[in-house]
């Protein structure tokens, strides 16, 4: 390999060698948030043999010389790096439209979760699949408070969620009782909820600056309680060499008691947790466990066809409901830096350990290939 060295820098020319490879990791949209997140890189650096990693940031492409200021995984190490752009790419951030024409202009599909959808996108597609839209709790986009009312007027109740919300932040539970409205705040994990009960025109004076501020989905309330506490199932997938999705297992969540949000509580790993949470037999648990990686599997090949052939989907954590009669909910598809790490949070290093080293033969495997795209 050809470097051309400083004491701080070092420029990589990834031609040089037959063969050789550079993987790059969009990690974030500033580089001060990239270095902060190169410790938690580290594995991906050391996983791929076959070539170098490379992990920048946004700000660091220079579009025009299709040049990038980042790091390259060396020896344990990574270093200040300038290189050419990479031979394939997994993203793990947001990318706006320019960003994705971009991208798509300049690898084509060698780039893993190659576009960005939102929580409303997600419904508005995977509702037109008969097979899939059983499997979606009715969902409204929210404009204004009176499409907050005009729901409960329908349905009672509803959960408000942003619609690239995260990590069970901003959500509320709304519902309309005798003579007002309950709405139901405050949801994170260390914090208690908070109740208010407001009239009509208390709850549009509420709703009112928040939608101008962000969007919002209201979606039918799901019964996800087990006990006291709500539950949901995070079920890992990620594409391999052979270019086809594997499932890598399944993270139980509970969230805290009386809780809303699930997914902001602990967890639990295997097929004895589902079992053992849900107080079914082991029949019982095989055959939902196969229904869930099914539907899994078809939510992610029909979400992949969201940006037509040039979609490029690898690396999901799909997350999964089940209700008091044992129907199975998709409630989001995670895309964007899905957190495997919380399968070591449950015990089960081996699932995250593999899912990044299905991602890097993934990778590799694109990278194999001359830059694909098509109209």
């Amino acid at each position: 390999m050809d470097y051309k060295s400083n004491s701080k820098e070092e420029t990589v020319r990834s031609d040089v060698v037959e063969d050789f490879f550079v993987i790059g990791i969009l990690v974030s949209k500033s580089d001060r948030k990239l270095k902060e997140s190169l410790n938690k890189l580290s594995e991906l650096g050391r996983i791929y043999k076959k070539g170098q990693v490379g992990a920048f940031s946004l700000e660091g492409i220079n579009r025009d010389k299709q040049m990038i200021n980042g790091y390259l995984y060396n020896e344990g190490m990574w270093n200040p790096s300038t290189f050419s752009m990479p031979d394939a790419i997994i993203n793990r951030i947001y990318l706006n439209r320019k960003w994705e024409s971009f991208f798509r202009k300049t690898i084509g599909r060698k780039m893993i979760n190659n576009f960005t959808f939102n929580k409303w996108e997600m419904y508005k597609w995977l509702s037109t699949n008969s097979n899939l839209s059983k499997h979606l709790p009715i969902t409204r986009l929210v404009n204004s408070p009176q499409d907050i009312i005009d729901f409960l007027g329908q349905y009672n109740e509803g959960i408000i969620k942003p619609i690239n919300g995260s990590y069970g932040k901003g959500i509320y539970k709304v519902s309309k009782q005798a003579a007002n409205f309950k709405v139901d705040t405050s949801l994170h994990q260390k914090e208690k909820k908070n109740s208010l009960y407001l009239t009509q025109e208390e709850l549009e004076v509420f709703f009112k600056p928040k939608c101008k501020m962000r969007k919002y989905i209201i979606q039918q309330v799901i019964d996800l309680y087990v006990g006291n506490s709500p539950v949901d199932f995070r079920l890992i997938m990620v594409k391999d060499g052979t270019e086809e999705w594997k499932e890598l297992g399944i993270i139980a969540r509970k969230g805290s008691r009386n809780g809303i949000v699930s997914n902001i509580g602990f967890v639990r790993s295997g097929n004895l947790a589902f079992q053992n949470l849900l107080s079914i037999s082991d029949y019982k648990a095989i055959e939902i466990r196969k229904k869930m990686t099914q539907v899994s599997l078809d939510a992610a090949k029909d979400m992949e066809n969201y940006r037509g052939c040039n979609g490029n989907l690898g690396n999901l954590g799909i997350d999964l409901g089940l209700d008091k009669n044992q129907h199975l909910w998709i409630i989001e598809i995670n895309h964007r830096n899905p957190g495997h790490r919380m399968a070591v949070d449950a015990g089960e290093y081996g699932i995250y350990s593999n899912s990044n080293k299905l991602i890097m033969d993934y990778a590799h495997k694109l990278a194999e290939r001359m830059k694909e795209s098509c109209i």
